[in-house]
């Protein structure tokens, strides 16, 4: 219990020392040291726990239930004065929803004692490592950008300390909230993410970012109040408020009772929400407009990833049913939409958080079905995903700062000369999400076989679903992998860009890039470790990589060959001699200009395809929510009928 409180507790501690440090020659290495302390704590919790048995934790804590009143009231308050000071009438609302149902359900918990209040498990122990080494090195990346970013961005007042405050906040509330077995515990902790989110989100102090904070804490506020009232309900009707008891109250069978099909409902909102599926996508979208660590942290390892971690927990609870089902095609539609939009795209962060949101549905589609094949899959989605597009994230913004604030990836044309090593972070973070045999790609491996043999009337639905979402991954993916390292000015200088990337900027990307190739390798001894045991305890059954023996061993063969190869060629590059294109016989300049039949000057324009006519945003996206909303009303309505 004590190393729990330690985990929880000291990141926000170290946030608030940094707050009140305002000496930057002092805060810097308090910033680092804080980093690693945390991902230290992470990392000996996680192997501290002993997996054969039964790990919960109960604490005779006597003013729990007036503290948790206490803390859902103040950020209630808390949002009320934004939202006044804002004028946000909505945002207001839901600051008096919450706090309303924050003092009616402390009247229901009354006779509550729940058994355990943190449960740590496979399930935790993953989402501790993700947030500790993941979410660790993203805050590694920002003590370095954060500087350039102060620099390039004069119009933004620097607010770092407050920045730091709030993400160590947010990686201890991230703790909190994977190893919570009391669901009021969970749900302060949840809330204490959105509120972090919106401070993050708005960090930039401008009418965008004003506007994208406000519509991400108006959907997940509607979340969290969804989650309340779910609390509530639960508590009323069997006197437990037990994450992990929740599937002991279905029928036998597995079935849902009545009762409980309006909480189950209602959790999965709250979950869609917070991992942003259609049709609340814009939020996260939004979220683009903020510094790129806060991108990283909340498009990888944290925030997105508690929406599915609470829906991986009611997998076992919603499969089978009209709910689990109705929030499968609600992911299954969000991985479609989001791999289509991302075609259109020139904004590498709009790329990347399509390619989000897109890998999200994906997982929340597998979870809803949730058989114990998909879950499998979902394990891995969630691992190779947070890794893989924090390496992308951190990439694009270091790109970035060197390409003058541009974020078009048509500007990143030849980036393999001007800034070569964050290419080969771009290249390996790029590869990890579609090409073989990185875990993306077996992980979706998977997932077809999983839809094969579920034998349902959707397992034909989701295995066209799969494969054209996927097609459409390897479109935008191939694209922007031909961009840079497109060459379209041989005399650039190798890697004048680089010069102004500091060093946590370069260790981060390299661990990330390492972490990716490793957690690809040892996929099989992962599943063999964490991920079988929990659906031998949750399922009785496990999906094991046994019986592809002969598969795995070439994958990883393959692994060994395919990745030092790439890294030799993209290293390699700036021993190879450039020269000008050759224009049909007329040479053409540095700027790709050349002479035409009259002896007109002509610029050759070299740009990619993005097919705006099929796959453009509002079309999509149009489409898309509209599915979505849809879906959402099914989800709600057939729980209160």
């Amino acid at each position: 219990m004590n190393r729990i409180i330690a985990l929880v507790s000291i990141p926000p501690l170290c946030g608030l020392l940094i707050l009140l440090l305002r000496n930057f020659r002092i805060r810097k290495p308090f910033v680092l040291f804080a980093t690693v302390l945390q991902g230290a704590l992470a990392f000996l919790f996680a192997f501290s726990v002993d997996l054969a048995t039964t790990n919960v934790f109960q604490a005779d804590l006597f003013w729990l239930d007036d503290a948790l009143l206490a803390g859902e009231l103040g950020m209630a308050a808390l949002i009320a004065v934004i939202a006044v000071r804002k004028r946000k009438g909505l945002t207001l609302l839901f600051a008096i929803a919450q706090g309303t149902i924050a003092v009616f359900g402390a009247g229901v918990f009354d006779e509550i004692k729940p058994y355990a209040l943190f449960l740590c498990d496979q399930i935790s122990l993953l989402m501790i490592l993700i947030v500790g080494i993941v979410g660790g090195l993203i805050l590694l990346y920002a003590a370095g950008y954060m500087k350039t970013y102060q620099e390039e961005h004069h119009d933004v007042p620097d607010r770092r300390r407050f920045f730091f405050f709030i993400v160590f906040l947010f990686i201890g509330a991230m703790y909190g909230l994977v190893l919570a077995n009391d669901l009021r515990l969970l749900l302060f902790f949840w809330e204490i993410t959105t509120l972090c989110s919106f401070f993050l989100i708005g960090y930039g102090k401008n009418a965008e970012a004003d506007a994208s904070a406000f519509r991400a804490l108006n959907m997940n506020l509607a979340g969290g109040i969804a989650f309340a009232i779910a609390i509530v309900v639960l508590a009323h009707r069997s006197g437990s408020v037990e994450l992990d008891r929740l599937a002991s109250m279905t029928l036998k069978g597995g079935a849902l009772t009545q009762w409980l099909v309006l909480p189950a409902a209602l959790l999965a909102f709250a979950g869609l929400v917070k991992s942003a599926q259609l049709p609340f996508t814009p939020w996260l979208l939004g979220a683009m407009v903020a510094p790129t660590p806060v991108s990283a942290l909340l498009h990888s390892s944290t925030m997105v990833k508690a929406g599915v971690y609470l829906l991986l927990r009611l997998a076992p609870l919603i499969s089978g049913s009209l709910t689990g089902y109705t929030v499968a095609f609600i992911g299954a539609v969000t991985f479609l939409a989001g791999a289509f939009a991302a075609i259109s795209q020139r904004n590498a962060k709009r790329i990347l958080a399509f390619s989000t949101v897109s890998n999200l549905g994906l997982i929340v589609a597998c979870v809803g079905f949730g058989t114990y094949q998909l879950v499998w899959v979902a394990f891995f989605l969630i691992l190779y995903h947070a890794v893989a597009k924090s390496l992308l994230f951190l990439s694009v913004g270091t790109a970035s700062i060197g390409l003058g604030g541009s974020l078009d990836i048509e500007d990143m044309s030849g980036l393999v000369t001007s800034m070569p090593r964050v290419t080969l972070l771009m290249v390996i973070g790029i590869s990890a999400m579609f090409i073989a045999p990185f875990g993306m790609l077996v992980s979706k491996w998977a997932a077809m076989e999983a839809f094969i043999s579920m034998n349902s009337v959707a397992s034909p639905i989701m295995i066209v679903i799969l494969a054209y979402g996927s097609a459409a991954t390897v479109f935008f993916w191939t694209k922007w992998l031909g961009i840079l390292i497109r060459i379209p000015d041989p005399g650039a200088r190798h890697g004048l860009l680089e010069l102004r990337i500091s060093v946590e900027e370069f260790l981060t990307g390299g661990s990330l890039a390492v972490l990716a190739i490793l957690a690809c390798v040892a996929f099989p001894f992962i599943s063999k470790i964490v991920v079988e045991p929990y659906l031998l305890f949750a399922y009785g059954r496990a999906f094991g990589l046994e019986r592809d023996n002969a598969v795995v061993t070439v994958l990883m063969i393959v692994m060994t060959v395919v990745v030092p190869g790439l890294l030799l060629i993209i290293s390699s590059r700036r021993r190879v001699a450039l020269s000008t294109a050759y224009m049909s016989g007329r040479t053409a300049g540095a700027d790709l200009s050349f002479k035409g039949s009259k002896g007109t000057i002509k610029n050759l324009e070299i740009r990619s395809y993005y097919l705006e006519k099929f796959f453009g945003e509002k079309r999509i996206m149009g489409l898309g929510t509209g599915t979505g909303i849809l879906f959402v009303i099914i989800l709600i309505g057939t729980a209160l009928l």
